[in-house]
């Protein structure tokens, strides 16, 4: 696995290494308790001819079991607090390794309990019917008839005994002892064999006993006081032979001996160590159950530690490739696909670890090729981006007022001339449905053409309508387009609005120069006629009619009517031949300061202030900028007869790069009806005024490129403001 944990690594190395040796210690202990259990089990059942000194070997050997049956407890549950200690540790895999070992241990628990118990009872059972009344019974009477029939030839011994000591007493002195026990004997005795016993030895035979059955004769009867003779006490029995003895005078005694033949004698013998051994048995009867019952504890608890072992194990084979396929997921869901598991099997666990390498592979694939696709996008996402704000800048930037409605009704896109000219928060009319974001004014005449360039066949309706904006009525073209993809599904509508109120009042402006050109053509020729006639009328006439006040009054009212029109044919000329703008750089800022000091000298009876920012140079034709704001201030100091505030400001607009020449008062102001006409030309409420210098301040800002607007002034006057770009076109 990469990582701490790979193959190479030095604590994987290490950790392998002591799983090695705790696998060799365990499988050692295991084979070395099971050994000795087995040979203990064995000495237990073949320790017949050894039994005390095999119960000894075998007590050992259990000491030595318990032994390594506790270093075996101990390595085993060492494991198992390590698994528990890992389980609380929150280690990856403790809990499923947890769950297998403790299921392992129940069902080997379960099966060899109860196996134990069976076992228990049956051996103790065992033991005790082997021992039990019965078997001792059995060997006491083998053992009694064995005695009996030793007593019976002994007894059977005691005639030739009693003969062969009544021939020694006859015999005389001087006769060999040996010779008196040689004599004839019935066919019944002849294997018979008889000894003097003098003073503890023997001092004549005739025939031969082996020197063991002698030896033991000698000590038995050295051990009977007196004679014996007459007091049932004359045979001897022992496990080869069976003897009668008599006196024989001074001390003698005389022994017949029968041998016994030595098959009826191993079987006497056997009887007998049968015997002995179970008495022995007897009184080993406890200390050999218990070893019984240690033996099964000892399997009984290999058997459990066997299969917690074998549990433990089982469980690490399978937890280890578990571990690895939980920490390698954790690190792929943390972002790091590097990870390539080390594991090697050919069952199910090396097929999962051998397909989340490839999982693990493909997606790191796959994430190169969504980077690779990812940089693509943001590339095309960029490209777009600037094409959008390209868009946008061209949006904001032209007279047009754009709207996009999406096929739902809502905004998806409004430009900054639209916001204005329909009087709508650009910021928040993204998202919202058109008839929310419309004002209710405007609603029914913007749905009308909705409706009409969704019903129209090539979806796209251009009308002229007039909206209320600001109180006053504003000419507008809108044009909408209704937008189709190329399977002809409608996306939308876009809407276009063209403010017509500058054009139309340049085209009137126009209309009214042609019309002033005419009248001042017209008129200016029968002018001069008329006012020379009149003269001549005057001094041909004078002084026929001296003291006729009707005479003079007229040809004076001609003449003055005449200069009046002559006035007013010199302002139509003028306004009618507005020379084109001669531009070149200038300060503005102090253009304007001049014409203020100006009129406040002339009028002194009017407060004048003048603020001016950081302007740069600005282009424009001298004398038509003086001319426009002259006329701006003229009208001012019309406005406030009775005294009041002027005030003039000039400021540079950097982001539109607009100059901007504001002229305000606190005067009566311009009254609703009058305001969509004040720059009209010959349109005047002022008693004598011509109704051009507003009209010629229009047609000024015009030829500069410009507008001028009037608003109201707070709390109470008019503003107008001269607008127009610091460089026009071809200056730059």
């Amino acid at each position: 696995m990469t990582g701490e944990r790979g193959a190479g690594s030095p604590r994987h190395e290490a950790e392998s290494a002591k799983r090695r040796r705790e696998r060799w210690a365990i499988g050692a202990v295991a084979f070395l308790v099971a050994g000795l259990t087995l040979l203990e089990a064995y000495l237990a059942a073949v320790g017949g001819s050894v039994a005390f000194s095999s119960n000894i070997v075998i007590f050992a050997l259990i000491n030595l079991n318990v032994i390594l049956v506790v270093l075996l407890i101990f390595l085993v549950t060492r494991n198992v607090f390590k698994i528990l200690l890992d389980r609380r540790r929150k280690i990856l895999g403790a809990k499923i390794r947890s769950r297998l070992v403790l299921i392992f241990i129940c069902f080997s628990l379960i099966p060899t309990i109860l196996l134990f118990i069976a076992a228990t009872n049956i051996t103790t059972t065992s033991i005790k019917s082997w021992i039990g009344g019965r078997v001792g019974q059995a060997l006491s009477g083998a053992l009694e008839i064995a005695r009996k029939q030793l007593e019976t030839e002994a007894a059977a011994m005691s005639p030739l005994a009693e003969e062969a000591a009544d021939r020694l007493a006859s015999a005389p002195a001087a006769k060999d002892p040996a010779d008196a026990l040689r004599f004839d004997r019935s066919p019944t005795r002849e294997d018979a064999v008889l000894l003097l016993v003098r003073r503890g030895a023997i001092a004549a035979r005739d025939g031969t006993i082996p020197p063991a059955v002698e030896n033991e004769i000698l000590f038995r009867l050295k051990g009977i006081a007196g004679d014996g003779a007459g007091k049932g006490h004359s045979t001897l029995i022992g496990e080869e032979y069976a003897a009668s003895w008599r006196p024989a005078g001074e001390g003698d005694r005389v022994v017949a001996v029968k041998p016994i033949p030595p098959a009826e004698s191993a079987r006497i013998r056997d009887i007998a160590r049968a015997y002995d051994e179970y008495h022995q048995v007897r009184l080993l009867d406890d200390p050999i159950r218990a070893s019984y019952v240690g033996i099964l504890i000892l399997i009984t608890l290999l058997i459990v530690f066997a299969a917690s072992w074998m549990g433990i194990y089982l469980a690490r084979q399978i937890t280890v490739p578990v571990q690895m396929l939980a920490e390698g997921t954790e690190k792929v869901a943390g972002g790091n696909l590097d990870v390539s598991l080390d594991y090697t099997s050919d069952d199910e666990f090396g097929t999962l670890v051998a397909s989340f390498n490839r999982m693990t592979a493909d997606l790191k694939a796959m994430k190169r090729n969504l980077e690779e696709a990812n940089v693509s996008l943001s590339g095309t996402y960029e490209e777009l981006r600037r094409r959008t704000q390209f868009i946008e800048t061209i949006l904001d930037n032209i007279s047009t007022g754009v709207v996009v409605i999406d096929r739902h009704g809502r905004v998806s896109m409004i430009n900054k001339v639209a916001g204005r000219l329909l009087g709508i928060p650009t910021d928040r009319a993204l998202g919202e449905l058109y008839r929310d974001v419309v004002r209710e004014e405007h609603y029914e005449a913007i749905r009308g053409l909705y409706r009409e360039a969704g019903e129209t066949g090539g979806g796209q309706v251009e009308r002229q309508v007039e909206l209320v904006l600001g109180g006053k009525k504003v000419a507008l073209r809108v044009s909408l387009t209704a937008l189709r993809d190329d399977a002809g599904e409608y996306l939308g509508l876009v809407a276009a609005f063209d403010d017509l109120s500058q054009a139309m009042r340049l085209q009137r402006v126009l209309a009214w120069r042609e019309v002033a050109r005419r009248i001042a053509h017209d008129i200016r020729n029968p002018l001069t006629p008329i006012q020379l006639s009149a003269e001549r009328m005057r001094r041909k006439y004078a002084a026929a009619h001296e003291g006729d006040p009707v005479f003079e009054e007229c040809t004076q009212a001609i003449l003055s009517e005449v200069t009046t029109l002559k006035l007013l044919v010199d302002e139509f000329t003028r306004f009618a031949r507005m020379p084109a703008p001669v531009f070149s750089e200038g300060d503005l800022a102090g253009e304007a300061r001049q014409l203020v000091e100006t009129y406040r000298d002339a009028h002194p009876g009017i407060r004048w202030e003048f603020v001016a920012g950081e302007m740069p140079p600005v282009w424009f034709d001298p004398h038509q900028i003086r001319r426009a704001i002259t006329n701006l201030l003229e009208n001012a100091t019309a406005a406030l007869s009775a005294g009041g505030r002027v005030e003039v400001a000039c400021s540079f607009e950097r982001d539109s790069g607009l100059a901007r020449v504001t002229v305000s008062d606190d005067g009566p102001g311009i009254s609703a009806e009058d305001r969509d006409r004040i720059f009209e030309p010959y349109f005047s409420r002022r008693e004598g005024g011509t109704g051009l210098g507003l009209a010629i301040v229009s047609a000024i800002a015009s030829d500069h490129g410009g507008v001028v607007r009037m608003r109201d002034n707070r709390p109470r006057g008019a503003v107008f403001e001269l607008e127009f770009p610091v460089r026009p076109q071809g200056k730059e």
